[in-house]
């Protein structure tokens, strides 16, 4: 016999009503003071759908995210323009070979190698000619020439020398930093979807007991209204409640799909992959807490390895060295040059290299009278300079305020998840007192109704800050730049 039945028989024989009790959540019992936070039952994965932890989710997304992908790219394409421009200080070698006709040959070989140092240039050329009526008197020719620029004022010295390929190899650095910079944001970004994944699944599983205890309340309101207990305004009012907590848990479905596919993707996976986030139990933010330096030492180690500050450092000397490179183009161009030229005839090739050699050194220079375009290139650089001086200094200043910023919003969270815990527990009392108090018929279910409200607001914040205290971590880590990925996120 139902709820309803009772009721009436008991009314037919004048016995005392028994008020219909609500069923009790049993996470609100003073025997499960840890469940009240998320619930007694949590939403977990599809059953038989593969699983992922987070460092199982990381390393698929550094394998497969597209956008890493081309960023990979892009270092390979930088070490590629590093090598090329390592080449020019490699020797140059071309042969030659010439006929034209049946006995006029000409051999001959060009090489020429740039000086690393110096900025000098080294280049010998050699021909080897056979002419018709072999071993007459002068049938065979030589004549090998050897010289060597060597600039002294423009264009003299390393940094000159080197900078095509200094500028590759900060291009390469660039670009590795660039790119492992972006391996940190796409570690932090899967952390936020792995843990968006996790905060939905608590947040339907909240929904569902929500409408529950709605149906539970909904029931008992119209068997109350049946027996004259209770007043058609809180049928209604329960009807509310109810459809309130199913439209609450629906959108929580609808969330926590999308929450998958936008994980899945950023995995690079397809939005059908049946691939889901592992279940998790989520550390308490004093066990989190334990492990962090104080604020000094963070700054200090955040000044240190900072990529985007390392680069901005860099960028620094980059001014410095395009500004030298500019005031020393304003100077005359002066080169010393140096020659050794060997040219004979003879019967046989050994005859023709016998002939005397020549050397020749004398200077060049030259310096053009209208030079406002280089004096302009000089002021440019100055103005770059000290642009990109300022831009460490702010660059500093904005870390330092990054990490202070990131340190306090962990305290600010684990405060509010101490705070938020005492109103999922005070919340949880009022809503066992309201309901004593209906089962009891000294209130109507609008306390309830209130309560319940009450009750999952409160287990909704808590869950969001529980969730955004481990990506916070994370965060934290990459603010000061000691986010290691492959050991932070070791499967």
């Amino acid at each position: 016999m139902g709820v309803l039945g009772l009721l009436t028989v008991g009314l037919a024989s004048g016995q005392e009503v028994s008020v219909p009790d609500l069923p009790q959540d049993p996470t609100l019992g003073p025997e499960a003071p840890g469940a009240v936070e998320l619930g007694e039952e949590i939403v977990g994965p599809t059953p038989g759908a593969p699983t992922v932890s987070l460092a199982q989710a990381v390393a698929l997304a550094l394998e497969g995210n597209f956008a890493l992908l081309g960023g990979a790219d892009s270092v390979t394409s930088a070490r590629l323009r590093e090598s090329n421009a390592r080449a020019q200080f490699h020797p140059r070698l071309t042969p030659r070979y010439l006929r034209s006709t049946e006995d006029d040959q000409t051999l001959g070989l060009d090489a020429s190698q740039r000086l690393p140092f110096t900025g000098g240039s080294l280049s010998f050329t050699s021909n080897f000619r056979s002419m018709p009526d072999g071993g007459g008197p002068a049938s065979r020719s030589a004549d090998l020439r050897l010289t060597l620029t060597q600039p002294l004022l423009r264009g003299f010295g390393p940094t000159v020398t080197h900078l095509g390929l200094t500028e590759s190899r900060r291009g390469r650095e660039n670009q590795e930093r660039t790119f492992e910079l972006a391996r940190q944001a796409l570690a932090v970004e899967v952390a936020e979807r792995f843990y968006d994944v996790v905060r939905q699944r608590q947040l339907l599983s909240v929904s569902r007991q929500s409408h529950e205890r709605g149906q539970d309340l909904k029931e008992a309101s119209e068997a109350r209204v049946q027996v004259g207990l209770a007043s058609k305004l809180d049928v209604l009012r329960a009807e509310i409640q109810a459809s309130q907590a199913r439209d609450a848990a629906v959108s929580a479905e609808a969330n926590l799909e999308t929450a998958l596919e936008n994980f899945r993707v950023l995995l690079g996976l397809a939005p059908t992959e049946p691939v889901e986030p592992e279940a998790v139990e989520l550390p308490g933010p004093d066990e989190v807490a334990a492990g962090i330096d104080p604020l000094e030492i963070l700054v200090e180690r955040a000044l240190a390895n900072r990529l985007d500050l390392r680069e901005t450092r860099d960028q620094v000397a980059d001014a410095r060295r395009n500004l030298s490179v500019a005031r020393q183009n304003l100077l005359p161009q002066l080169d010393l040059n140096v020659g050794v030229t060997q040219f004979g005839s003879g019967p046989t090739f050994s005859d023709s290299l016998k002939a005397d050699r020549r050397v020749n050194v004398f200077f060049s220079t030259s310096y053009p009278l209208e030079r406002s375009q280089d004096r302009m290139a000089k002021a440019l650089a100055e103005i770059d300079l000290r642009a990109r001086e300022r831009t460490l200094t702010q660059r500093t200043y904005a870390v330092e305020a990054e990490v202070r910023a990131a340190l306090r919003n962990m305290d600010r969270i684990r405060k509010s998840i101490d705070l938020q815990r005492k109103s999922v527990e005070f919340a949880g009392q009022q809503h066992r007192l309201a309901t004593l108090r209906y089962q009891r018929g000294l209130a109507s279910n609008f306390d309830v109704v209130d309560a319940e409200g009450s009750l999952v607001a409160a287990r909704t914040a808590l869950i969001g800050l529980l969730n955004d205290y481990q990506v916070t971590r994370i965060r934290l880590l990459r603010v000061t730049g000691t986010l290691d990925v492959g050991r932070e996120f070791t499967p």
